[in-house]
């Protein structure tokens, strides 16, 4: 498939060839590399329902709160506060 990009702006075009030169490629080359890297990666609304599909690792453990106010209560002991 091909895709054609308009109005890329001047400095934007620039830096892509600079670095796909970097990287001896193609600007071709380079862009469906950068592409498919970044295709590769779970958007973070993805990433976000999966960990809400995952649901809690420990339903019976302490929560967050109860965790943090363990750790400032055993801090002003060794303080002795």
């Amino acid at each position: 498939m091909d895709v054609l990009i308009r109005n890329l702006p001047d400095e934007v075009h620039a830096e892509l060839a600079r670095r796909a030169a970097a990287n001896d490629m193609s600007l071709r080359a380079y862009l469906r590399e950068v592409l498919s890297d970044h295709v590769a990666v779970p958007s973070m609304g993805e990433w976000l329902q999966h960990v809400r599909d995952l649901g809690p690792a420990h339903a019976s453990g302490p929560t967050g709160p109860e965790l943090i106010a363990a750790a400032r209560t055993e801090d002003d002991e060794r303080a002795g506060r």
